[in-house]
């Protein structure tokens, strides 16, 4: 096995092991089970530790001890037969058991798939009794009347026997692998092809999954019976090491006592060979052998796995590879590493925003080996630089110093759930035992100061500072990449400083001077002549405003710093109202847009300073009279009784059923607590502590306050059903036994579901991040590509010319011999041209495509008329038009005549019956076109009256600006460039993402969107979770209504009582009896199709009706499969993303569209092939869009018959599993199926994503190691 550098590995190929390639890997066979002895304490020979086998355990000493010495490397002692060599060779050299009998691998036939079971087409029961010698199976009937593959019970194997036939039957590994080596795969293949043609729907689904089986072993020239072993690997021994323990006792792996049971049972079969035991001694030895192996290899898939002396499971070859704790996640995915360090955190109110406090002790255990190499530059050697840095002077503290002021370190706070919970920081070193950190930081970090931990890591390398410094420092992340809206923005004390800063006090007085000079202002409001909220005439450039003495000391101290003194900061206009927290966020937001990121840092800074500044000195604090109990309160809640009184009396006059009742008196105490909540706050002063604490957004809420004075309300149940007996006492006045009991209830579910869901969020988020992790921008823009051959080292794996015959040429290419031009712009390349490039040796080509975008609209809770729930300003601004936008304020509909041509469209033109966009919006009117019209019965159309107005050209950025003018000019409906659309492969292009959300500049190329993305979905996932905790008292939702949605429709589950779709553009006809309603659609051309709703479902249509394919019939969720099929991917994957921006808006979470839409671009990638045509895939067969697409491109240019083929839609959990990636979906789940079914397959890994190249050890394929040229 030769040892390739990771940066050399492009791609990895996984193919089945067969017996003589193990006995290859193998240094030699290991026939004892023994370890180590126990009177030498020396490796046995021939054991599972053996030195001549595995190397030697001291590096370049031989066994017997005769040679010792590096000098000896390479030779192999004549006495002991040990090879001299490091001991780092007993991770890597194998050995093998030689097996007395065949063995079936536990892979291939007890697993989601029986392999053995599909080639052979006998049941999987029937192979299993057959390997575990229940059962015969007929390996040659001879002339009789049994079938070949025939199961016989022994009593039946007996009966036939005794009647004299002369046939051949076997059990266990020798009879499977006597089948497997008869299998002809090219006639297995046929008979395959001829059940898809004529066979029933199962026998067609199990034949599709026989034929990638069958392509997959010809292809890569596996043999079937590889999956029959008669010899088995023996790993390394230092990767199952024998640990000793005090008192002379070993602490073992457990795969060690696993071999241990094969090769004593292997040694014991083959002894009763020698003796010639009788065949029922040896049926038993070799069933004991099959299930010590099986135990070996996947322990937990056995009905009674082998138990360890405490009764645990023993761990098998696939326990150490699954899991959390597995091989892939563990080790290769999961890194532990030094020069790290771990401390509670403090804060830190006077560190800059980049700056973090160390402790020097911790610095000097960080920088260590640099503190010895600089003590040693003054002359110290190593052993007494070491001393020193054991018992520091002040010369070693003084190399701390100066180190750590030329590095930067990272800061992590678990749990990582995205990008912003590791940022870079400069360290400042402190006195004390915790990590310092700037307030500014705790909103990215979901940090607090009660006892959280944060880990320090110290880059290395040059170029890992180099990153942690331009792309990881703090300073640089203000901006959330979920939604671009700053999160570095003062929050809680500093917000009450602001906040109190700026306010005016109404009755106060009015300075009578002019005042034009902060300084003037501040020097008056020191020595007491004018107080913070006075009101001031104060004269900026030739405007007089009306201020305070607050806000300009506001203003004048958050520019300190920022603008040079001949720097003109006219843009910074003067803020002239009260700072809460909304108002800091957009003063941040808008400063950021207008002055870039390094001015923004210094102002967020300041905010910080000035707010910890005016709230120290304003002194607020809440004390028990601040809770004021309004005096209307006790009449409000005696009248809410007295309509409770009434209800109840109605109820039981049979005037109102249970439900009305239990919702009329929820009703009233909701009516109830809003009065109070008003009467609260109206007896609250302007500066009463407790009103601008909650007023300003610092802390606390209005419904908090209304608990504290007013009343705590209704409270919701376990089930989270509202209690209807409201709490009337408020926390000030103390509750009553009764009311504390119920309002129990809230904090025990708020406890309960942080417990269970904070997993559920979890884990939503990995499978976000298994889906979304290879998508990376790749290019500029995908309608105009350049096209490489794909290479795999110096070998190309596929040419130029397959990969772009039947696409368009972008620019015109010459014939190198003689500067011809032999493929002109405009042109789709023929084969014959495509051919050329490859005989010519051009090495790329540019290539235009078509690309559409999808439509986005106001996204709304329910109706059209519904307040949006996200406007479309906010969905389209950052991203790029995808055609033409006009504005017109008139557009009038006129019939079709010569009259309208030369005009422009103002909408699409649909046919009824298809749904077939047959003109867009935008198009010229020719006589083409109303030719068109009428061949359709299209009568009338929508034009505009006026020449329209050209917001935006197709392909522009639409800024926020431009955003809001389309918004205000009424448009309803604007299609945009989109992920889901993008035909980058296995990526997506700069155009139809847009701008980079954390910086609001174009993205770049290399920007890993797909990790992103699902770390904006997933992290508010679990921060909604989280937070029923602080809101679980309350009757509201909580994120239990919001995540099994989130989930439902990421798994694209069909919703419980889903809303019923036109799947046919006609009249409705609606018949209703006893049990169910029957919607009926009749199409003009008189075709008509049922559709059937439950009795008691709401129709949203009566007879008489027009509905177009894909109208909503009936109340209640969409089922996207269903929708896919009825209006395609565009129209299905749009509404997954307006859902799913519904559940987390209801929970006041900003998640950028984009995001979403690309993990439901990677739920629509694969197609299910209805016709192949003359391609090469089968009916029912799975594929990849891309690759169907691009063989139907190269076949049309043939002549040929191009595959039929429909969308399907994928969950989630199912797209990971099916990723091209190996690698990716085996360190994802179920690693033993994806595994088995790869090698089987001989399944190629090209490295395309992150986490492959992780585990090989490679960089990843993005950012900047971003190899640009392909």
């Amino acid at each position: 096995m030769s040892f390739l550098g990771n940066r050399d590995i492009e791609a990895l190929k996984i193919v089945l092991a067969s017996s003589d390639e193990i006995r290859k890997w193998s240094h030699g066979e290991v026939t004892k089970g023994e370890t180590y002895s126990y009177r030498t304490y020396s490796p046995e020979l021939n054991g599972l530790f053996c030195e001549r086998i595995f190397g030697p355990v001291h590096s370049y000493q031989c066994h017997c001890g005769k040679l010792k010495g590096i000098q000896y490397k390479g030779l192999v002692c004549s006495t002991c037969g040990v090879e001299i060599l490091p001991s780092s060779v007993r991770r890597e050299r194998f050995g093998h058991i030689e097996l007395a009998s065949p063995v079936v691998h536990i892979w291939y036939f007890k697993n989601n798939i029986n392999y053995i079971g599909l080639l052979l087409d006998v049941p999987a029961k029937e192979i299993e009794k057959v390997i575990y010698f229940d059962s015969f199976v007929v390996v040659d009937p001879k002339k009789t009347k049994l079938r070949f593959k025939q199961i016989l019970k022994d009593d039946e194997y007996r009966t036939y026997k005794s009647e004299g036939l002369d046939f051949a039957a076997k059990k266990g590994g020798e009879a499977i692998k006597d089948l497997l080596e008869r299998i002809d795969l090219n006639k297995l293949k046929e008979q395959a092809l001829e059940k898809l043609k004529g066979g029933v729907k199962q026998d067609k689904i199990i034949a599709v999954r026989l034929l990638s089986v069958v392509e997959g072993l010809l292809t890569n020239n596996i043999k079937p019976e590889d999956m029959v072993l008669t010899a088995i690997p023996v790993i390394p021994p230092d990767l199952r090491p024998l640990v000793p323990l005090e008192g002379g006792k070993y602490a073992s792996d457990d795969l060690n006592e696993l071999y241990r049971r094969v090769i004593n049972r292997n040694n014991r079969l083959k002894k009763l060979f020698e003796v010639n035991a009788p065949d029922i001694m040896l049926q038993n030895e070799k069933r004991m052998l099959q299930e010590a192996v099986d135990a070996l290899f996947d322990n937990g898939r056995r009905p009674y796995p082998v138990m360890s002396s405490t009764r645990k499971p023993l761990r098998s070859l696939t326990d150490i590879l699954k899991g959390k704790e597995g091989r892939f996640r563990e080790n290769l995915l999961g890194k532990r590493v030094d020069y790290s360090g771990r401390a509670v955190i403090v804060v830190g109110p006077d560190l800059k925003i980049d700056q973090c406090g160390i402790p020097k002790e911790m610095a000097l255990e960080l920088f260590k080996p640099f503190v010895i190499y600089e003590l040693s530059k003054l002359g110290f050697n190593k052993r007494r630089a070491k001393e020193l840095v054991e018992n520091p002077t002040p010369e070693v503290w003084k190399a701390v110093e100066d180190l750590s002021k030329n590095y930067v370190v990272l800061l992590n706070r678990a749990p990582t759930l995205h990008r912003l919970s590791i940022q870079a920081f400069k360290p400042v070193l402190i006195e004390g035992k915790a990590i310092q950190i700037s307030p500014l930081v705790c909103t990215p970090f979901n940090a607090d100061f009660d006892g959280d931990q944060m880990a320090i890591h110290l880059p290395l390398s040059i170029s890992a500072q180099t990153e942690a410094r331009l792309l990881m420092l703090s300073a640089h992340n203000i901006l959330s990449p979920a939604h671009s809206e700053p999160l570095d923005t003062p929050v809680q004390d500093m917000i009450l400083g602001t906040y109190y800063l700026t306010l005016i006090d109404e009755k106060g007085r009015t300075y009578p001077k002019l005042l034009n000079c902060p300084y003037e202002v501040e020097l008056l409001y020191e020595k007491g002549v004018l107080r913070l909220h006075d009101k001031i005439r104060y004269l900026i450039g030739k405007e007089v405003i009306e201020t305070t003495v607050g806000r300009v000391i506001f203003n004048s101290r958050i520019r300190e710093g920022i603008f040079d003194e001949n720097e003109e900061d006219s843009k910074f206009k003067f803020i002239n109202k009260v700072i809460d927290k909304k108002e800091v966020g957009k003063i941040v937001s808008e400063f950021y847009d207008k002055f870039g990121l390094v001015k923004t840092d210094i102002l967020l800074d300041n905010l910080k300073e000035v707010g910890f500044s005016y709230s120290t000195s304003a002194g607020i604090s809440i004390g028990i009279d601040d809770v004021k109990i309004p005096d209307k309160r006790t009449e409000i809640v005696r009248k809410g009784d007295e309509k409770t009184a009434k209800i109840n009396k109605n109820y039981e006059e049979g005037l109102l059923s249970e439900e009305d009742r239990y919702k009329k008196i929820v009703d009233v105490w909701q009516d109830v607590a809003k009065k109070i909540e008003v009467a609260v706050f109206s007896n609250f002063e302007k500066f009463d502590p407790l009103y601008m604490m909650a007023n300003s957004g610092a802390r606390g809420s209005a419904t908090q306050i209304t608990q504290m004075s007013g009343m705590r309300g209704l409270m919701a149940g376990p089930t989270g059903k509202i209690i209807e007996f409201p709490i009337k006492s408020n926390l000030r006045e103390g509750l009553t036994v009764l009311e504390y009991f119920l309002s129990t209830h809230g904090a025990r579910k708020g406890q309960a579901d942080t417990a269970l869901k904070t997993a559920d969020a979890g884990y939503l988020t990995r499978r976000l991040v298994d889906v979304a992790h290879e998508i990376i921008v790749k290019e500029d823009d995908c309608a105009m590509r350049t096209i490489y051959p794909t290479k795999i080292g110096e070998e190309i794996a596929e040419n130029l010319s397959h990969k772009v015959i039947g696409r368009v040429s972008a620019e015109d290419v010459e014939n190198p011999n003689n500067n011809t031009v032999f493929i002109h712009k405009g042109d789709t390349l023929s084969v014959e041209q495509a051919e050329f490039l490859d005989k010519f040796g051009i090495k790329s080509i540019q290539i235009e495509d078509h690309i559409d975008g999808i439509d986005i609209e106001a996204i709304t809770e329910g109706g059209s008329g519904d307040k949006p729930v996200l406007s479309i300003a906010d969905q389209i601004w950052g991203r790029y038009a995808a055609e033409d936008i006009f504005a017109s304020q008139t557009a009038s509909s006129l019939k079709v005549s010569k009259k309208v041509l030369e005009n422009i469209l103002a909408d699409n033109i649909i046919d009824k019956d298809t749904g077939e966009v047959i003109a867009t919006k935008g198009d010229k009117i020719d006589s083409g076109l109303i030719k068109k019209l009428k061949k359709f019965n299209i009568d009338k159309i929508d034009i505009y009256e006026n020449d329209p107005v050209l917001l935006i050209k197709r392909n522009q950025l639409i800024t926020k600006e431009i955003a809001n003018k389309i918004e205000s000019f009424g448009i309803k409906k604007v299609k945009v460039r989109s992920p889901i659309t993008c035909k980058t492969d296995h990526g997506v292009c700069v155009k139809c993402y847009g701008i980079d959300l954390s910086s609001r500049k174009e993205v770049k190329v290399g920007e890993s969107v797909g990790v992103v993305a699902a770390e904006s979905i997933g992290e508010p996932g679990t921060q909604l979770t989280l937070r029923t905790f602080h809101t679980g008292g309350i009757a509201a939702e909580d994120i239990t209504q919001g995540l099994p949605r989130i989930e439902e429709l990421f798994s694209a589950r069909s919703p419980k009582g889903k809303a019923i779709i036109a799947s046919l553009s006609g009249k409705v006809e609606v018949s209703i009896d006893k049990v169910k309603q029957t919607i009926t659609l009749i199409n003009s051309r008189g075709e008509k199709t049922k559709l059937i709703a439950p009795r008691d479902k709401k129709l949203k249509v009566k007879t008489g009706d027009y509905v177009r394919v894909g109208d909503i019939l009936s109340d209640g969720s969409l089922d996207p499969r269903e929708l896919l099929g009825i209006k395609g991917i565009n129209f299905a994957a749009r509404y997954l993303v307006q859902e799913i921006e519904k559940v987390y808006k209801s929970q006041g979470v900003d998640i950028n569209v984009k995001h979403i839409e690309i993990i439901t671009k990677r739920m629509f990638d694969k197609v299910q092939i209805q016709n192949p045509g003359d391609t090469q895939f089968y009916e029912g067969e799975t594929v990849n869009r891309d690759d169907v697409l691009r063989i139907n491109r190269i076949i049309q240019l043939e002549g040929k018959m191009i595959a039929k083929f429909r969308p399907i839609i994928n969950g989630i959990t199912r797209t990971a599993l099916s990723s091209d990636s190996f690698l990716s979906a085996a360190s994802f789940q179920e690693t033993p199926r994806v595994l088995a079914e790869a090698a089987i397959k001989g399944k190629i890994d090209f490295l395309r994503g992150m986490k492959e190249s992780i585990i090989v050890g490679k960089k990843i394929p993005a950012g900047t190691n971003m190899d640009f040229e392909k």
